[in-house]
């Protein structure tokens, strides 16, 4: 068998609105090649038994819908590599607007900024690495924050980004120029209609708030002002039609709304 036919017999079993890259990049994975070495093989015979059996192990994987970022272990966002596994949520392109933002905001001079509910540290170290903040990344779930480490040390940034164990807030911990969190948003009813592959194997307590799906967002606001420096700015993600709702909380905590941005 050519890695042509390899790939092209693979190519038809995809389920409708899977990408064909997909088979390519795993193909790459299975058989420790580039890109630019795939398409170099193309036409000739798959000799390595090893690297076979690999990539239809993988396959079969994505087959039951695992996301490819599990299987690859690994997600690119904001054009950098970050380790991922099922411990936490695959980073997605809307949160770099989040990311964006931040770093309008903080500029190059230096801060202090809380990423809330940090996960594989996405939004923590693209902060750091591209403004001058210093930033306390917090995570409750243990192996998240294993997996949160093991990004902090990937970029080298153990003097810039901190993790920290703990829920929402951080005890001791000073006041911040600038708070952010992508928490959980969906609500119990939104979580039983999502894709098979994200209730399987996406971990649930980084998706669901609980009944109603703001619940997360109501303790972050409630609590944000206690952690606030005067001036400094709160940015959440928040979810499809919650935003009345936001509202009310900011409005009960004191805390001014400056500005909506809608995501992709």
């Amino acid at each position: 068998m050519l890695y042509s036919e390899l790939f092209a017999a693979h190519l038809e079993q995809l389920s409708p609105g899977e990408l064909s890259t997909a088979v390519e990049v795993l193909i790459e994975k299975a058989f420790a090649i580039s890109r630019t070495q795939f398409w170099i093989r193309k036409n000739q015979p798959v000799r390595d038994a090893a690297g076979l059996r690999r990539f239809r192990g993988y396959f079969a994987r994505l087959q039951a819908q695992e996301p490819l970022a599990y299987i690859l272990k690994e997600k690119e966002f904001f054009g950098e590599p970050f380790i991922v596994s099922p411990a936490v949520l695959i980073p997605r392109p809307e949160t770099e607007l989040l990311v964006e933002k931040a770093l309008v905001l903080l500029g190059k001079k230096p801060a202090r900024v809380l990423d809330i509910g940090a996960g594989s540290g996405c939004i923590s170290i693209v902060v750091a690495l591209k403004s001058g903040a210093s930033v306390t990344a917090l995570e409750a779930s243990g192996p998240a924050l294993r997996v949160l480490k093991k990004n902090i040390t990937r970029f080298g940034l153990q003097e810039k980004v901190i993790p920290l164990r703990g829920d929402i807030f951080p005890t001791k911990s000073g006041l911040f120029d600038l708070i952010a969190a992508n928490p959980p948003y969906l609500s119990e009813k939104e979580w039983r209609g999502l894709p098979p592959g994200i209730r399987r194997y996406e971990p649930r307590s980084a998706l669901v708030a609980g009944r109603a799906g703001t619940e997360m967002l109501e303790k972050i606001i409630a609590g944000a002002a206690g952690h606030l420096r005067p001036g400094a700015h709160l940015l959440l993600e928040i979810g499809h039609g919650q935003l009345r709702v936001a509202r009310a909380f900011l409005k009960r905590s004191g805390l001014q709304e400056m500005e909506l941005v809608r995501d992709y």
